[in-house]
């Protein structure tokens, strides 16, 4: 009984703390500031384990390669699902080992191979006033952005 009394407490906890997050991400948004400052602060600190944890990576790559392609014992080689996300992985692991920059840009949504939007150009008032009112039938929204 001292076990399943045990687990059912640990259940009911892990599901309290869940229901918690799950309405802080709802209905306050200072509860998605809070998980998101916790994702800064333990970014912050993987940064430094980064070497290391990519040697970890590799690491374990090599070992899973050993085990599917040169040990008969392992079943691993005739599942299909397996293998594929073994290969996914090491594409991942290679990628951020060989180029980080780009593959991180990639991760964030960005291609890197792309041109931006263009240069920048000084801003002329008269001709930003000569085209918004010759925009007059359409809808005109006005973003000002500070450099600070």
């Amino acid at each position: 009984m001292g076990e399943t009394s045990g687990r059912s407490a640990a259940i009911s906890t892990a599901a309290s703390l869940a229901s918690l997050i799950a309405a802080l991400s709802c209905c306050l948004p200072l509860g998605t500031l809070l998980m998101a400052a916790g994702s800064a602060g333990a970014s912050l600190f993987s940064e430094k384990l980064r070497p290391w944890l990519l040697a970890l990576s590799v690491a374990a790559l090599v070992f899973a390669f050993v085990q599917t392609y040169f040990r008969g014992r392992c079943e691993f080689r005739r599942r299909r699902l397996r293998t594929c996300l073994l290969w996914f992985s090491a594409t991942i692991v290679i990628g951020m080992v060989a180029a980080p920059g780009y593959f991180s840009s990639l991760l964030a949504g960005h291609n890197p191979l792309s041109k931006g939007p263009g240069e920048l150009h000084e801003f002329d008032r008269a001709e930003f006033t000569r085209q918004f009112d010759a925009a007059i039938d359409e809808t005109r929204v006005v973003v000002l952005l500070s450099p600070t």
